[in-house]
């Protein structure tokens, strides 16, 4: 059995004023998790492009309104996910 290859970029986003406080969006399923805005890459699509696009349709926030730290990148894996 073959497994499924899901990939998926989103882009952590904060500011400081005075705290740190964190962009969590609102899943629209259940259980209505809290998470950054993230989504599944279109075909043609790198990371970054992904991200970005998904940070638009989840909070209408554009890539000019953010300081992207190109050197912060974390990869999750997980291999036991039910698709």
């Amino acid at each position: 059995m073959s497994e499924k290859i899901v990939r998926a970029a989103g882009l952590l986003i904060f500011r400081r004023s005075p705290s740190i406080e964190y962009l969590l969006l609102q899943a629209s399923y259940k259980p209505y998790h809290w998470t950054p805005p993230k989504g599944h890459l279109d075909p043609g699509e790198d990371e970054m492009q992904a991200a970005l696009r998904e940070t638009v349709e989840e909070s209408g926030i554009n890539a000019e309104s953010l300081a992207i730290d190109k050197n912060f990148y974390k990869q999750l894996v997980v291999s036991d996910h039910k698709w």
